[in-house]
């Protein structure tokens, strides 16, 4: 018999039960009905927990050493101990998404947005038509790396275009304004 002990609380609960005859802190009886329609399961070949959960019965409460109990117990009572073996029903795994997939569908909806921002360099606000298709990559590379919903890393998308990462670091460096141009700018003023 199971050592597990009923609280009050579950005595209560399984004491409303209509299939439970009667319930005390360790012992539980059952009635003839309830035994009946575990034994139709058993003869099935269905999960008896299945009949004890849809009664209103939680394995959890129970315990699965008190119901694997009562089952044996059925079993013998009413001669079904020569039933062929249940087949286990394997529960169907969920795929995980593993890192090298996730980048790999990120890297998908990156290349769809890019593409469409090439095909449409109206959108890329500082193309201008005489820029060279590899700006125009640059370009669009950049503004879907901007794009904060997709998550894609610039150097994987460089090389899905076929680009080397440093060449494209290096087109970005070349544009951008030198700090001492800048200063002088900013100075130009004071030297009038």
């Amino acid at each position: 018999m199971a050592n597990k002990q009923f609280t009050v609380h579950a005595q209560k609960q399984l004491n409303k039960n209509p299939n439970v005859v009667k319930c005390s802190p360790s012992k539980i009886v059952f009635t003839e009905e309830f035994a009946l329609k575990v034994v139709e399961a058993l003869k099935q070949g269905r999960n008896p927990a299945e009949v004890f959960e849809e009664n209103g019965l939680s394995v959890r409460v129970l315990g699965k050493s008190r119901v694997n109990g009562i089952v044996s117990m059925y079993k013998s009572k009413y001669e079904l101990e020569n039933l062929p073996r249940r087949q286990v029903q394997r529960k169907e795994k969920k795929h995980i998404e593993t890192s090298q997939e996730r980048r790999e569908r990120n890297l998908k909806e990156a290349v769809v947005y890019c593409d469409n921002l090439i095909a449409n360099k109206e959108s890329l606000l500082s193309c201008t038509p005489e820029d060279s298709d590899d700006v125009v990559h640059f370009k669009a590379i950049k503004k879907t790396y901007e794009n904060k919903e997709l998550k894609v890393i610039v150097k994987n998308l460089c090389a899905y275009y076929g680009y080397d990462y440093l060449r494209y670091y290096a087109y970005f460096q070349s544009i951008k304004p030198k700090e001492d141009d800048f200063v002088n700018i900013l100075n130009s003023h004071k030297k009038r």
